[in-house]
């Protein structure tokens, strides 16, 4: 997360450095062809020349070992997958004692990096903890610890640190909050207990009231101990906070109406959907479904919403309703819906909004880019 960052964030010291140099004021003891081998590494940094920069600041490195440019040459390693020589030189210059606090605590966190690359989760943890309180860069330290929790999956201390984090960047860390007791709950229903995972998901609310998750979970476990009346109330709020949830929604408020024994319900629920989601095309193919499954012919209803939304969906419930009354259906009308079926199963039904990841199954934090809540359910539109 921090490799390209620090490494421009240091690359001032390095030009800085190799001005200096350029105007005939090395540093006492260094070799003629250090500056000439600090700018032509700035330059191939500049240009995005990994390989280049890595020879000639190694170079410079050996000739004049500041530690501005051991930790850019170090970062580089890390960046290049070199962990082993990354490591090495950033506990190189770690182990100095003269030092300015503002590159020891940039030595600290890009050692504490290479560890977390290299999967050493106690040594980065331990040095990212040791991080002076006072520390200009205790923000990324806490950032980085931020990760390294999240990679552990100890999500206890992970809301310590994220409160730790919003008290230092004056930011709030309201949907991390919210996202790591959800993480908690999910361990507790594992487990069976019902009660812990209920309080969790409270804490969640109370960290972020406009959390879909704590709303859907909260609604599965009323569901889960037949609360309907809760369950749906529950449900109901997941769907006013994001309406794109709609279709994960209307399966779930389905069952339980239909548990109560409320089929009106259910329906003026898709009614009520469908005039608050009316940009959507989700409510009226779910509500085309249920006319259908009571006896009734949804042509009528659902023509008009066809024609303005049309979708894959829409065209095979149009086709299948279309046959039901016949004896046998035609061949090319039989193929057409097998056509349409298999194309449904292959869409993508979930995308990321950060970075356009188009998982097939719902995540809460993205499996590419590692944010949290920015996967939402795709509808598809023709």
């Amino acid at each position: 997360m921090f490799d390209g960052y620090l490494a421009w964030l240091l690359l001032p010291l390095g030009v800085a450095l190799g001005l200096a140099w350029a105007r005939g004021r090395p540093a006492a003891g260094a070799k003629p062809s250090s500056r000439e081998d600090t700018l032509a590494g700035l330059n191939s940094l500049a240009n995005d020349n990994a390989d280049q920069a890595i020879t000639a600041l190694s170079r410079a490195a050996d000739a004049e070992p500041a530690a501005e440019l051991q930790l850019t040459l170090g970062a580089l390693f890390r960046k290049r997958g070199e962990i082993d020589r990354a490591i090495q030189l950033h506990e190189a210059v770690m182990a100095r004692r003269d030092l300015p606090r503002k590159i020891a605590d940039a030595a600290r966190i890009e050692l504490a990096q290479d560890f977390l690359k290299a999967g050493l989760l106690d040594r980065a943890e331990s040095l990212l903890q040791g991080m002076d309180g006072s520390s200009p860069q205790l923000a990324g330290a806490l950032d980085l610890l931020l990760d390294l929790y999240e990679q552990a999956r100890d999500w206890s201390q992970a809301i310590e640190t994220a409160r730790r984090l919003q008290a230092v960047k004056g930011q709030g860390a309201t949907v991390r909050l919210a996202q790591y007791s959800c993480e908690l709950a999910d361990g507790a229903l594992h487990r069976g207990a019902l009660a812990d995972a209920g309080r969790h998901l409270q804490s969640a609310v109370e960290f972020n009231p406009e959390c879909v998750r704590a709303s859907l979970a909260q609604a599965a476990l009323a569901e889960r101990g037949e609360d309907w009346a809760g369950a749906i109330k529950a449900y109901w709020r997941a769907m006013q906070q994001d309406g794109r949830f709609f279709s994960e929604v209307a399966a779930a408020m389905e069952r339980c109406y239909s548990a109560r024994g409320d089929v009106r319900g259910y329906g003026q629920f898709l009614d009520e959907a469908e005039t608050a989601l009316a940009e959507s095309a989700a409510p009226a193919l779910f509500k085309a479904r249920w006319l259908q499954a009571q006896g009734q012919d949804l042509r009528g209803y659902f023509a008009e919403h066809l024609a303005r939304s049309p979708s894959r969906q829409g065209m095979l419930l149009w086709l299948e309703g279309s046959g039901a009354a016949d004896d046998a259906p035609p061949p090319w009308l039989q193929t057409l819906c097998e056509s349409l079926k298999k194309s449904l199963q292959t869409r993508p039904r979930y995308a990321c909004t950060a970075c356009g990841l188009q998982p097939s199954l719902l995540f809460w934090q993205c499996p590419k880019c590692k944010r949290w809540e920015t996967v939402v359910p795709l509808e598809e539109r023709l």
